[in-house]
């Protein structure tokens, strides 16, 4: 299991620096933000860090958001 986590870990960090990167290109990669968001809240609520696992909850929401906000902007141009 905690190797599982140290991969989990490593996922979050990667995936949240590439899909904020790559957003710029396409609304699409907030989705790829989502999954890192899960991998967060995964990691820190295994590690019994209760603040950045709400944090992370946030962050999720806030990748979905911008993601259904990328989608409704692309269908009106």
């Amino acid at each position: 299991m905690v190797s599982l986590l140290k991969v989990f870990d490593i996922l979050a960090s990667v995936l949240t620096i590439v899909s904020l990167n790559l957003v710029v290109k396409s609304y699409k990669y907030w989705l790829l933000y989502v999954v890192a968001s899960i991998f967060f809240i995964i990691v820190c609520a295994a590690n019994h860090i209760i603040g950045l696992t709400c944090m992370g909850v946030f962050l999720l929401l806030t990748g979905i958001k911008n993601y259904y906000l990328g989608r409704k902007q692309e269908k009106h141009v």
